[in-house]
């Protein structure tokens, strides 16, 4: 097993979470081997931007890399479980963004590659290393909370207000049917479920779309971009605006 200071990694996607996860790794003191965009126009626009002293072609070129350990998985939800998938196939270790994949049929199977293949296999749900949230969970396991009944919580953010705003986690094929729950929601189940230290086993929501014809711009646009003008054309909107969730955790105390 190598040392932490030993590793190469190879980061997967150039959009704004490929940046905090570059930041991390630097911060780990691992070595960026490579960065893969979605063209190698943009992979090496984005490794001259950083500072990487590599961009790959393709992702296959860099899954043919002996020198990548394990690879950042930070490109759109769809497809996240391919490249996944070949990445543990490859022998690499993989650390994917949230979520994991667009079905749980996806990320059984996942779980099960992993498995097989005895590689590190991680999705970044980061909120349950901070110190005060590893302060709660002791609290409640040690019982000098008492029992908790009762588990709120919420975010708010106005990051898509408009219908001239997207993104393209707003596209269904690409971002899954859930929208605020997957990109957000999943942050909330896993962090409450560290805490208690119980799974969630019931839920019931409400996931309302506000705004059901978006403006979608002729060309990219970059995560949390402001920037509005241009051709655009008007596209329906399957996934929710907002969630509003009440669950029901294993010994039976609620959350919301």
């Amino acid at each position: 097993m190598k040392a932490i200071n030993e590793l190469n990694a190879a980061v997967v996607g150039t959009g704004f979470i490929s940046a905090v996860h570059i930041d991390s790794i630097r911060r780990l003191g691992v070595n960026i081997a490579g960065i893969v965009g979605s063209s190698a126009e943009r992979a090496k626009e984005k490794a001259l931007q950083f500072g990487i002293g590599h961009a790959y072609g393709s992702y296959d070129d860099m899954l043919a890399d002996p020198a990548v350990d394990v690879v950042h998985i930070t490109s759109p939800n769809d497809d996240h479980p391919a490249q996944a998938e070949a990445a543990l196939k490859a022998g690499k270790h993989v650390i994917c963004e949230k979520p994991l994949a667009l079905t749980s049929g996806q990320t059984d199977r996942l779980r099960k590659i992993a498995a097989e293949t005895g590689r590190v296999a991680a999705v970044n749900f980061n909120i349950r290393f901070y110190p005060q949230v590893h302060e709660m969970r002791s609290r409640i396991r040690d019982g000098s909370t008492g029992t908790p009944f009762l588990v709120t919580g919420s975010y708010m953010q106005d990051w898509l207000l408009y219908d001239t705003d997207w993104n393209w986690r707003v596209e269904e094929e690409r971002g899954g049917d859930l929208r605020v729950v997957g990109d957000i929601g999943s942050h909330w189940f896993d962090l409450a479920s560290f805490v208690m230290g119980q799974p969630i086993v019931e839920v019931m929501a409400e996931l309302p779309t506000f705004i059901p014809i978006r403006k979608q711009p002729i060309g990219p646009v970059e995560t949390f971009s402001n920037l509005v003008g241009g051709a655009t054309i008007d596209v329906t909107i399957q996934s929710e605006d907002a969630a509003l969730i009440v669950v029901r955790f294993r010994d039976g105390a609620r959350g919301s």
